[in-house]
């Protein structure tokens, strides 16, 4: 199964949910006040999660933050 990164806008600010191949993962998790920074946390989440899965992974995100995640993070 194929990694899945979803950040989405709540609030003020940006919160992530990761699934990873095994289960691993979480909800709701802070990551950051602006695009900026949730792009950052999106590209380190990628590494994390899909670049470490055979099968890869996906990102989704508003298109303020997607604008900022390298291509080739975006979908693994």
């Amino acid at each position: 199964m194929r990694s899945t990164i979803i950040i989405s806008r709540r609030g003020a600010g940006y919160i992530a949910t990761v699934a990873g191949k095994f289960g691993g993962g979480h909800q709701g998790a802070r990551c950051g006040l602006t695009p900026t920074d949730a792009a950052a946390t999106a590209a380190r989440y990628m590494i994390e999660y899909a670049q470490s899965n055979p099968e890869g992974g996906d990102l989704m995100a508003p298109p303020e933050v997607l604008d900022l995640v390298p291509l080739h993070l975006r979908s693994i």
